[in-house]
């Protein structure tokens, strides 16, 4: 019986996959889930996977831990600081005491102390239980428990104090002085829980199924699958709702789109109604992109745009200055001054070519050398004056033809839109802005070029105006759906995502439901044949047959209880008697597998309810589980006790006394015969009786140490010939005196008392008889240490 941890359920998954053909993604998942819900999230949003650090991890409590001492003050019925030691090992310890002498304020002590939780408390319905929890005769309370390891040198204590307002969830909780980390220690608990109290056995069966499925998971390692399939569940569930979401949605979107008078909500309609909706499409919709006429165009009137007024002014102020230069430039003599230029030049090249010679146009002049120096000169002065004109006209033209830039053409759509908006104002402005173009004169142009696109920049304003209103009409209407349908877009993007993702979780997660089947057969078969075997050593002469124990996929156990050969509902057939035993069955194979830390177990009171036969095997049981575990049994029933002796079953027996004031001691226990004979050598002793009650006292401890030796003497006679215990304890209950009780026990006849003196007479001596005598009537008070003395030879004597 091994349980897996991390690494091991990881080794044992991966080497399973390996046979099986999955996805990648989908192995990639299992081997996730596994390791838990962090790892899973990472691996569903494509991140690796990473190790967690040394820190991350949480260290167990240890290994072969065994109970050395329990400490308690101040708790239930234990009021000053009572001890009970425990040998640290193997062996069966059993502590007995009547109800109410505080042995299970001990058990609940030491739950409490480890566990922090108490099944008495945890199943009390009502206060009284939760709040009587303190000691009437100690307001201080504490419970301590000392613990060994195994191969580690001294003890730990963990200890648990509450202050006087404190409830039983606070208090200061301590391990060696230090805080006690719970966390060290919850999952061992958990899976291999050491304690058994009485309140439990009784409901181990008839509690919530769940609980004793998840208590065999854990044992069984499969906790860590149980929760992945679950964790790959959630996700699947999860998954699947997102895909789905979109095509659940569709339609009720489609009807309130188709409902609208609006030509978006009827072009996002058709597109949502195809099979495969075009998202892009029906993304551009939602953000209001353009889809051809209506409201698409009002939206165009209002990105109709008309040259910057900075760029205006630009033009404007370029085309100022260039007329003005012009003005200043172009006088009256300005053509003639060019004229004259010309002359001159040409002049000049027939001077320079052909010498001295008479003026060509006046025949009056001589082009001579004198003639030529003017001549340049004023040529050269002509010239200038022709280049400031040429530059200056060049200057014009730009500043014109930039003028002319701005003139744009009438936008198509203040045309397209003339059923949706009064656009005639619009279209006189524009076009006789346009038809500036035509204007040759620089100056008209200045007049009429920018007034024009004043008048023009005021009607479009005014109907980007009028448009702006008709668009916040129609969104109005349209937003809501816009929403709508973008909401319905992203869900349907994330649905087309998810898909494939959920094809790959849903993979995973059917590969690990079958596999958790197939490991919960595999590893349930050990446990289930050991809590039969122990089964069938306490039945003893019980009809009921436990078959396979077996963790069904409806997350209860599954029982195969039968009566004489005969299925049956394990509830409906069994005696409480019977459930106890079914219980410690199914309880010990959890606490004494080999991965436990824990080396011990707890069990309180499992003898009620158990008739004699059961008892023996319970004693046996006990037995075989302390040869390798240390266990602690609390019971108030003495029968255990006897049977243990009778068996002669290797057991330490621990007796608990509550005294006046909540005063608890714990005593090393002798068998009936040694306590009696304790108690009647007490009473000689003591001065304050009476003598005649002296004598009477100790003649009935003589007496019942008597009684109790044949009692044991007849039971190993008769149950060792294999008589039923009930017929045992049948016989013993006929036999009234002390006579006949000897009967039983010396003769195997309850009918023939009167042979029995002579009998002891010829096999013991006189003195018997003479015993016998005395223990009836009493004795003398100087004959008492007589009587003790032939009681323990006589006792001694039946036992053997």
């Amino acid at each position: 019986m091994t349980v897996a941890g991390e690494a091991g359920l990881l080794e044992l998954m991966a080497g399973r996959l390996a046979k099986y053909e999955l996805t990648p993604r989908a192995a990639e998942l299992v081997l996730a889930a596994c390791r838990g819900d962090v790892a899973l999230d990472r691996a569903l949003a494509g991140v690796p996977a990473e190790e967690r650090s040394p820190q991350e991890r949480s260290d167990g409590p240890g290994q072969g831990i065994y109970l050395s001492e329990i400490r308690v003050r101040g708790f239930r019925g234990i009021g000053p600081q009572a001890r009970l030691p425990l040998a640290p090992g193997p062996g069966l310890t059993v502590v007995t005491g009547r109800n109410g002498s505080g042995k299970s304020s001990f058990a609940e002590a030491a739950e409490l102390a480890l566990t922090g939780y108490n099944a008495r408390w945890a199943r009390a319905r009502h206060d009284v239980w939760r709040q009587g929890w303190r000691n009437l005769h100690q307001p201080d309370t504490a419970v301590e428990l000392d613990l060994v390891q195994a191969a580690k040198q001294g003890r730990t204590t963990i200890r648990r104090r509450w202050a006087p307002d404190e409830d039983p969830a606070q208090g200061e909780w301590t391990q060696d002085d230090e805080p006690f980390d719970d966390r060290r220690w919850h999952d061992a608990l958990e899976t291999y829980r050491p304690f058994l109290p009485y309140s439990e056995l009784g409901t181990v069966l008839d509690a919530q199924p769940e609980d004793l499925y998840e208590a065999m998971h854990r044992l069984l390692g499969l906790e860590a699958i149980t929760e992945a399939q679950q964790a790959l569940a959630e996700h699947r569930k999860r998954l699947a709702e997102i895909v789905a979401r979109p095509y659940d949605r569709r339609e009720r979107v489609r009807a309130e789109l188709a409902a609208s008078q609006d030509e978006r909500a009827h072009r996002a309609a058709e597109l949502l109604g195809s099979d495969s909706p075009d998202l892009d499409a029906i993304a551009d919709l939602a953000l209001r992109a353009d889809v051809g006429t209506g409201t698409s165009l009002l939206q165009q009137v209002m990105d109709v745009t008309l040259p910057a007024q900075d760029e205006v002014g630009r033009a404007r102020e370029a085309l100022d200055l260039a007329l003005g230069t012009v003005t200043e430039v172009a006088t009256a003599n300005a053509q003639d001054s060019l004229r004259c230029s010309e002359i001159l030049r040409l002049a000049v090249q027939l001077q320079e070519s052909g010498g001295n010679q008479e003026c060509p146009v006046c025949n009056l002049g001589k082009l001579d050398g004198q003639w030529l120096s003017k001549a340049k000169k004023r040529a050269e002065h002509l010239a200038k004056a022709a280049a400031e004109l040429h530059e200056a006209a060049d200057r014009l033209d730009v500043a014109v033809a930039a003028t002319r830039a701005l003139c744009q053409p009438v936008p198509a759509v203040l045309t397209e839109t003339q059923d949706l908006l009064d656009t005639t104002a619009v279209l006189q402005a524009w076009q006789a802005w346009h038809a500036c173009l035509s204007i040759d004169d620089p100056v008209r142009l200045r007049q009429v070029v920018f007034d024009r696109y004043a008048d023009l920049a005021q009607a479009v304003e005014q109907l980007k105006s009028v448009a702006r209103e008709q668009i916040e009409r129609h969104d109005l209407v349209w937003r809501p759906m816009a929403i709508a349908l973008f909401e319905w877009h992203s869900q349907a993007q994330q649905a087309l995502a998810d898909s494939e993702v959920l094809a790959d979780v849903t993979e995973a997660e059917n590969w690990i439901r079958k596999t958790a089947a197939k490991l919960r057969a595999e590893r349930s078969a050990p446990f289930a044949k050991e809590s039969q075997r122990i089964w069938q050593r306490l039945r003893q002469q019980s009809n009921v047959d436990l078959g396979a124990v077996r963790l069904g996929g409806t997350r209860n156990v599954e029982l195969d209880v039968s009566v004489d050969g005969v299925s049956n509902s394990a509830l409906a057939v069994m005696s409480q008697g019977e459930l106890h035993s079914l219980g410690l069955a199914l309880f010990l194979p959890r606490a004494m597998v080999d991965e436990s830390p824990f080396r011990f177990v707890v069990i309180d009171d499992p003898v009620q309810a158990m008739d004699a036969s059961k008892v023996d095997g319970l004693a046996q049981v006990l037995a075989d589980v302390g040869l390798t575990r240390q266990v602690v049994v609390f019971t108030h029933d003495e029968r255990l006790v006897e049977a243990l002796r009778r068996l002669r079953l290797s057991s330490t027996v621990w007796e608990v006394c509550r005294g006046e004031e909540s005063v608890v001691q714990v005593r090393m226990a002798e068998d009936p015969v040694g306590r009696c004979l304790s108690d009647a050598r007490a009473m000689r002793t003591d001065e304050n009786l009476p003598d005649t009650l002296r004598a009477e006292l100790v003649a009935s401890c003589c007496r019942t140490a008597l009684e109790s030796a044949s009692h044991a003497r007849f039971r190993r006679e008769r149950l060792g010939r294999g008589t039923p215990h009930a017929e045992v304890e049948r016989l013993l209950e006929c036999a009234l005196t002390t006579r006949q009780k000897l009967s039983l026990a010396v003769l195997d006849d309850l009918g023939e008392p009167a042979k029995l003196l002579p009998h002891l007479e010829d096999v013991v001596g006189s003195w018997a008889v003479d015993l016998l005598q005395a223990c009836r009537v009493g004795g003398d008070s100087g004959d008492l240490d007589v009587l003790i003395r032939d009681t323990e030879l006589l006792a001694g004597w039946l036992q053997r």
